[in-house]
């Protein structure tokens, strides 16, 4: 039987036993037993147990899309007759109105007492169900309105996430480099940490786009091109640590760490007692008469 699986974030793909081809239909399996037609789009790789995974689209043309939005719809019927019983009960609420305007006291022991009472007790029951009611209607709209953003919102279980994405990276970039050319344009400290950091989720998601909706080569180039990088990134990081322990280095955190640091130097010659070395930072030590070289040699590394 095949089923749906969850592969990232908004992003449902099929589980299937046997093997498939791009555009063929099959029928998945919610958890509910309901039976959906879906389109194969990509694949995306196996599972421990043997199951193949697709990217599919439904037939039916229900996506995330149109979910959001029944869902806006539906609640937004729920703020509509919230209202209304909070309408009728004011409504019902002005019972007597007339009389009770004219603030005629509560006559004790007259025969009139008690259904002076009631009606005030009734009144005051249904405006406090009025008054719910409406905070009812206030809590359907603004969940209503939240679903009718997301309707809206393009995200990874459609094909066209592809496009959307790869044109929000190339504005992202542009931004960045705005702001690495003119740090006069920066908000505050972190605006350029943060720019970079929307390029590196962007880069993330448009892989993710093109290995679920891409063409063969598209997927075949970005495959590559990660690989490159997780290689590139894993070589800097090696000839990182080099320089780190070409100038005698040494990670500390609380001071027994830095003590065992710093007896390790001198017990190897680098230092002598009284020698310092100095912070650059994330917790890393560098003898004093070393760090102006290794600070150069580290950036450019």
């Amino acid at each position: 039987m095949n089923t749906y699986k969850k592969y990232c974030p908004n992003v449902f793909v099929a589980q299937c036993k046997e093997k498939h081809e791009k555009g063929d239909t099959i029928i998945l399996h919610t958890k509910y037993g309901k039976e959906v037609e879906n389109e194969i789009h990509n694949f995306l790789g196996q599972t421990k147990d043997g199951f193949y995974l697709y990217s599919i689209t439904r037939l039916d043309g229900l996506n995330s899309q149109q979910r959001a939005q029944n869902k806006a719809d539906k609640l937004e019927g729920y703020a509509a007759n919230a209202e209304k019983r909070s309408t009728a009960y004011y409504e019902a609420s002005q019972e007597g109105r007339d009389f009770l305007v004219l603030g005629e006291p509560i006559k004790i022991g007259h025969h009139s007492e008690r259904r002076h009472r009631k009606l005030i007790e009734r009144n005051w029951e249904r405006m406090g169900k009025s008054v719910a009611e409406s905070e009812k209607a206030k809590e359907y709209e603004r969940r209503s309105k939240y679903w009718s953003e997301k309707a809206n919102k393009i995200d990874l279980s459609m094909p066209d996430s592809l496009e959307y994405f790869e044109e929000e990276l190339r504005k992202a970039k542009e931004y960045h480099q705005l702001l690495k050319d003119h740090p006069e344009k920066r908000a505050h400290s972190m605006s350029l940490q943060y720019a970079n950091k929307a390029v590196k989720d962007l880069e993330d998601k448009v892989y993710s786009a093109v290995i679920l909706w891409g063409d063969e080569e598209e997927v075949e180039f970005v495959k590559s091109e990660k690989q490159k990088a997780t290689i590139a990134k894993a070589t800097k990081t090696t000839k990182k640590q080099d320089i780190i322990d070409r100038y005698n280095g040494f990670f500390a955190f609380n001071n027994d760490q830095f003590r065992e640091g710093y007896d390790k130097l001198r017990a190897d010659g680098v230092v002598e007692d009284g020698d310092k070395v100095v912070h650059v930072g994330m917790g890393l030590y560098i003898p004093k008469t070393k760090v102006e070289s290794f600070l150069k040699d580290y950036k450019n590394a």
